[in-house]
């Protein structure tokens, strides 16, 4: 099974340099050109269906890159970017300010952390581990994923073992492409491709 890994393309809050992950919002000019860009590495590949984080940004992103009219769409909330509750929307200057204890708890303990209203690293884990884990036991030569930085990060972490000290060890940028292969019941990381 080749796995293809799609971030979406840059999004207005990508500009604004905050922490969001439930903030729904859309693509800016420059990630619906880079979507286009993806769409030319994409093309002629034969999925049997995409998983897609049920966002306007990613589900952009897919309607960009998506050629086939026949590609079975399956939206997946455990696809979602992990939720940083009422640190969303805020840079971290600001939440120094306004959560100034929180912010040494989260600097201690970003694994177990989990932000008022939000969730935490080890949380965003399990979801994505479980998805993962159904995934690989689906019958398909190739799939296409379209969701975000954080799950992909988790997704290179359940692939190396499940060590989330891994985590920050893999950049990702907007609309990076990776492509993560399951063979002989072994998942590698077989590329990953900037746009």
């Amino acid at each position: 099974m080749d796995i293809y890994l799609l971030r979406h393309g840059k999004s207005e809050e990508n500009e604004k340099n905050t922490y969001y992950g439930a903030i729904d919002c859309s693509l800016n000019d420059e990630g619906i050109n880079q979507g286009n860009r993806v769409k030319e590495k994409l093309r002629g590949i034969d999925f049997q269906c995409a998983y897609v984080s049920p966002t306007k940004r990613t589900l952009e992103t897919l309607h960009i890159v998506n050629s086939s009219k026949e590609l079975v769409v399956n939206l997946e909330e455990r696809l979602k970017e992990i939720n940083f509750g009422d640190f969303e929307g805020k840079s971290y200057g600001e939440l120094l300010k306004l959560y100034p204890s929180e912010c040494e708890l989260w600097k201690n303990d970003w694994k177990d952390f989990t932000p008022p209203g939000g969730e935490s690293y080890v949380q965003l884990y399990k979801r994505v581990e479980s998805f993962m884990k159904e995934l690989i036991n689906k019958d398909y030569e190739k799939v296409l994923l379209v969701t975000h930085s954080g799950v992909i990060r988790t997704i290179y972490t359940y692939v190396l073992g499940g060590n989330l000290d891994l985590f920050w060890g893999f950049g990702c940028k907007n609309c990076d492409l990776a492509i993560i292969k399951y063979e002989y019941g072994n998942l590698y990381i077989d590329s990953i491709t900037h746009c």
